[in-house]
């Protein structure tokens, strides 16, 4: 005698109110729902303030040197040496090649950006995927992967960076490497443990009851449920990674002069601090601001999608 195989949508006993709606729902329907409580989480003025703060610094870098026509931020010249704010020709001044500081600031920015941005990325769709792995394979292929984890998370984050990006060489993709390969194991654990609470819920239980195939639980069920704390992680993890770019540039393991950064701007300026502090003053703002609103950011958007559930 066959069983009856139960529709995806219908009715399970046992079922809390919220997995039971959950189940019922298509898959499009469930990322739409997603995507709406995102959307109210951002629309909020804790949460949209300081997004338009970062969003107004990363316009300002990408699209500011040729909206203003700067000129090249690695070509000096050197009669117009470490020139004050103000300056004619350089609303910023100059640093002691006579490069436009507002030039050097702006791409130096997109450097930057660019660099937290990707290493950011490269840690969350290696380490998500790796960590979704570990908690829905077998036993033997989480053990291989979750001793992987535990021995990345045995060094330092700065001083793994270090290392990797001493051993890759310095430039800008080696840099967003050696950052990335540092925030695998933390996205990979965090996926992990979101997917462990997420794969023994009861709406998961009843989509395998339904023959349901693995695939579909998991881009129908578990992304949904993971992927909102992880890119709330992501918005901190951007900060860090800025940060850690920062660090390399500063002890000449990072992206080298004369391609400026926030970082090597740092580094470069602390032999001028008492003649030109504006050198090391106005990198360093940059870099706070962005990082604090990325921060401000990530924390508002958590508290209201908590809100939300």
């Amino acid at each position: 005698m066959t069983t009856a195989t139960r529709p995806l949508g219908a009715s399970v006993t046992g079922l809390s109110d919220a997995d039971a709606t959950w189940v019922s729902g298509s898959t499009r329907g469930r990322m739409v729902a997603t995507l709406r409580t995102w959307r109210r989480a951002i629309l909020s003025p804790s949460v949209a303030f300081p997004l338009a703060v970062f969003l107004i610094v990363v316009i300002a870098c990408f699209a500011g040197p040729e909206i203003l026509n700067l000129p090249s931020p690695i070509v000096g010249n050197l009669n117009d040496t470490l020139l004050p704010p103000g300056s004619p020709g350089y609303p910023l001044g100059t640093n002691e090649l006579g490069n436009d500081e507002l030039s050097r600031l702006l791409w130096g920015g997109q450097i930057s950006i660019i660099v937290g941005l990707g290493a950011t990325a490269f840690g969350l769709i290696v380490g998500s995927f790796l960590g979704m792995l570990a908690a829905y394979s077998g036993r033997a292929v989480e053990v291989v992967i979750m001793r992987l984890f535990d021995a990345l998370l045995a060094f330092p984050g700065l001083i793994l960076a270090l290392i990797l990006a001493d051993f890759l060489g310095p430039n800008v993709w080696n840099t967003i490497l050696a950052i990335g390969i540092f925030g695998i194991a933390r996205f990979g654990r965090l996926a992990w443990a979101q997917t462990i609470g997420v794969r023994h819920r009861d709406f998961v239980v009843a989509a395998r009851s339904d023959g349901v195939p693995s695939g579909s639980i998991v881009l129908g069920h578990m992304v949904p449920n993971v992927m909102p704390t992880l890119l709330g992680f992501a918005l901190f993890t951007v900060g860090t990674a800025m940060t850690i770019e920062a660090g390399l540039s500063f002890l000449g393991l990072g992206v080298q002069q004369p391609q400026p950064t926030w970082g090597n701007m740092i580094a470069g300026a602390q032999q001028y601090m008492s003649l030109a502090p504006w050198l090391l003053i106005l990198p360093a703002a940059m870099l706070v601001i962005t990082i604090l609103s990325l921060n401000l950011v990530a924390d508002s958007l958590r508290i209201r999608l908590d809100e939300e559930r």
